[in-house]
């Protein structure tokens, strides 16, 4: 049984957020609000299936699942505006109006309507999250470097290859294979493989060493050519792997299978190494600002691909639709609660019976003079005492009958 509800709610989101319809086109979608509405789980399913064209999709994809998004709010009835602002969609619009990894266009496409939502929606039930989307920022922190682990590795190898020659980069400049070719007209949700071409690595002397195994000392004379060639490779592949991770349709193929993009992921690793080394040995301010800018487009670069090169089906958002399961309390079975219990011990001593208590004391035995309940004086002047009973008037028996 599948973890989350697949009828042809997901179905027709996934049709309508192809390619050949146009952005703004809203064709279809009383179709998709009538199979919301036979579904019990419709507005819930919807919301998951725009959610993933949010995070998956390629700016076409994102800006159509948006469009969508707004009529339904708009003509899908209160049911649905009810129930489908779950907070892993709002936390996904928070970081499509924020992540500089979106499209420019679907960046603005959102502000757009967060603008629109907060003067339309501001006092309809429901819809108070959609509402205040302008004004919140998004609660998911991205991951800094420090904690990313490919750029940990590279910093390793770059200290490492102080001590030890590191291996040729020569390798990666071997021409590229020719990538396969594809029917004309074949769309980008069919996961093709992108081609960003073989981007040379310079041929850098900075870690050569002489017969005697010992470093060369470092002549920025000498070197300023090539810096400045590595800077320029360095800005170059970093961009190309940005480029290459947009154009891959991450609902059918992930970052790691395509093996241009790997490449091109490897390429920028080498790079970076050589971007760290130059920043360890240039002191120059003229060159020492454009290296940090280069190593920070390398860092982003490597880091946005270890975060796309994620599952669909290990979908991070979905830590939030599950309630997390209460803690298990350790508890012992009752063979070992029991395992320590002995039948054959002696009772425990019964407590000293007590020999004196304090016995309340007798009340004396009431007298004719003093009653034990003596009863109030009486007010003279109480016209309902009994000092004030009036006799009641005589009165005739009952009726005689006599004989005539």
């Amino acid at each position: 049984m599948p973890k989350h509800a697949y009828s042809a709610v997901t179905v027709t989101i996934d049709r309508l957020t192809a390619e050949q319809y146009e952005e703004n086109d809203i064709a279809g979608l009383v179709d998709l609000i009538e199979v919301i509405r036979i579904q019990e789980s419709g507005p819930t399913e919807a919301a998951r299936a725009l959610r993933k064209k949010l995070k998956y999709g390629n700016a076409h994809r994102q800006l159509r699942a948006l469009v969508i998004l707004d009529g339904l709010i708009q003509n899908a009835g209160t049911r649905f505006q009810k129930s489908f602002a779950d907070e892993p969609l709002l936390e996904r619009l928070r970081l499509l109006a924020k992540d500089e990894m979106v499209d420019s266009d679907v960046r603005q496409k959102v502000n757009v309507l967060f603008r629109q939502w907060a003067v339309a929606y501001k006092t309809t039930p429901g819809l108070s999250g959609i509402a205040t989307l302008y004004k919140q920022l998004p609660r998911t922190k991205r991951p800094q470097p420090q904690q990313s682990k490919v750029v940990r590795e590279t910093e390793a190898e770059a200290h490492d290859e102080d001590h030890s020659p590191p291996s040729s980069p020569q390798p990666a400049r071997r021409a590229a294979p020719a990538p396969p070719s594809f029917p004309h007209g074949s769309s980008s949700s069919a996961g093709r493989t992108v081609a960003l071409g073989s981007a040379p690595l310079p041929n850098t002397s900075l870690f050569k060493k002489d017969k005697k195994g010992k470093s060369k000392p470092f002549n920025l004379e000498k070197e300023k050519h090539q810096l400045l060639e590595t800077i320029a490779s360095a800005t170059v592949a970093s961009t190309s792997l940005m480029n290459g991770m947009q154009l891959i349709n991450r609902e059918v193929q992930r970052v790691s299978e395509n093996p241009e993009v790997v490449k091109r992921f490897e390429t920028c690793k080498v790079l970076r190494r050589q971007i760290l080394r130059y920043i360890q040995l240039v002191e120059s301010e003229q060159y020492i600002g454009s290296l940090l800018s280069a190593n920070d487009e390398l860092v982003k670069a490597l880091m946005a691909y270890e975060i796309m090169d994620k599952s669909i089906d290990d979908d991070s958002d979905s830590d939030h639709e599950d309630p997390a399961p209460p803690p298990r309390v350790a508890t012992r079975s009752p063979e070992a609660a029991m395992a320590n219990l002995q039948i054959d011990e002696a009772p425990p001593a019964k407590p000293p019976r007590p020999t004196s208590i304090p016995m309340p004391p007798v009340p004396a035995p009431a007298t004719g003079k003093q009653r034990a309940d003596p009863e109030p004086e009486e007010d003279d002047d109480d016209p309902f005492s009994d000092a004030n009973v009036v006799q009641t008037p005589w009165e005739r028996g009952e009726p005689t009958w006599r004989d005539v």
